[in-house]
């Protein structure tokens, strides 16, 4: 009787251990589903939607933004603003008030097209300047730092330069001429090289170094695999070969 329990308590311990063996093999292929999604997920996210993202988040400061979002908003942002700003010099140049002679328009109408192509250019070039600050300012709590301090600095060293220029003009009439303008020129000089230093300093910050790894105090990382850092690097040198581009276009055209 023992033997015959023994037996028919096999089919049911084998079952158990077929579930159990069929549960493991599931498992790996759940991971492997949940990899493709995310690669899927990382490769959906196109450049109009992390563009669009930097234009609602123009008076966001607070949060992170990896190198892969500058990158993309500055390389769409580039091409849309000097597209933009080629049909716009085109109107302003002689050429266009060569062709609208030529075609009859009156002079009230060149004059219209004329003011708005220079109403556009400037928008063109001041508006996208909101969003991307506040992009730079989320790409430094990214690094993990307040972007504030590396504003405190030289603002404090232009009110100090502020000061002394004031105090030299208060007491201009009873200084030498000579001695006045080398303390100016002097205090000048400092000031833009103060303000240069620390302008390419929070630029070299902002552009090319590498995030914080998961959370840091700002909140969580966001576009910092590596797969988003070497296409944020391969924007950059499409970034820089395109404005390399288009100012040697525009050179040459001048020249011409």
């Amino acid at each position: 009787m023992p033997k015959a329990k023994d037996v028919r308590k096999k089919p049911a311990h084998t079952k158990a251990v077929i579930k159990s063996v069929s549960k493991t093999k599931k498992t790996p292929v759940k991971e492997v589903k949940k990899s493709s999604d995310s690669r899927e997920e990382l490769s959906a996210v196109t450049f109009l939607k992390v563009w669009l993202d930097g234009w609602k988040k123009t008076f966001v400061l607070r949060g992170r933004s990896s190198r892969f979002e500058l990158w993309c908003f500055l390389f769409l942002n580039s091409i849309i603003s000097v597209t933009i700003g080629l049909k716009c010099c085109y109107i302003m140049s002689s050429r266009f008030l060569i062709s609208a002679a030529e075609r009859g328009f009156d002079i009230e109408t060149i004059d219209s097209y004329i003011f708005w192509a220079e109403i556009i250019f400037y928008l063109a070039l001041v508006i996208p300047l909101f969003p991307l600050g506040s992009l730079l300012i989320r790409r430094m709590h990214d690094i993990g730092k307040l972007a504030w301090q590396d504003c405190l600095e030289p603002a404090f060293m232009g009110m100090v330069v502020v000061w002394v220029l004031f105090l030299t003009l208060c007491y201009l009439d009873e200084t030498d001429y000579v001695y006045t303008s080398l303390l100016l020129a002097t205090c000048f000089v400092t000031t833009l090289y103060a303000t240069a230093y620390y302008i390419l300093r929070f630029l070299i910050m902002t552009m090319f170094y590498v995030g914080n790894e998961g959370q840091n105090r700002y909140g969580a990382s966001k576009f910092n695999t590596p797969e988003c850092e070497d296409k944020a690097l391969t924007l950059s040198a499409f970034y820089f070969l395109f404005i390399a581009t288009v100012l040697t276009l525009t050179t040459v055209a001048a020249l011409i």
